[in-house]
């Protein structure tokens, strides 16, 4: 058993989420364009190695739809799909 092994989701498929906008400069791990918008988990990864600087493991990743007319404006029907991690998000 590794330590990814014992990381849970807290959140699940179907959940409401909002993305943070706690970080107006920038982490291009959660693209500038997507923050402060909801979407709904659609997909859980669990964790994931942290092979960059090798402390520790990411939070877990989830994939989250969200409606392009809702992130870009329009009237698009089309959806979005962003993977991004935990701490970049909260229950809407």
């Amino acid at each position: 058993m590794t330590a990814m092994d014992n990381v849970q989701h807290h959140l699940h498929v179907g959940d409401r989420v909002r993305v943070l906008d706690d970080n107006p400069k920038g982490n291009p791990r959660t693209p500038e364009y997507i923050r402060g918008k909801s979407g709904v988990v659609s997909l859980v990864h669990g964790a994931i190695p942290n092979p960059a600087d090798h402390r520790d493991t990411y939070p877990p990743l989830c994939t989250v739809l969200f409606t392009v007319q809702d992130v870009f404006g329009g009237s698009s029907p089309c959806t979005l799909a962003i993977d991004l991690h935990e701490d970049w998000l909260e229950r809407a």
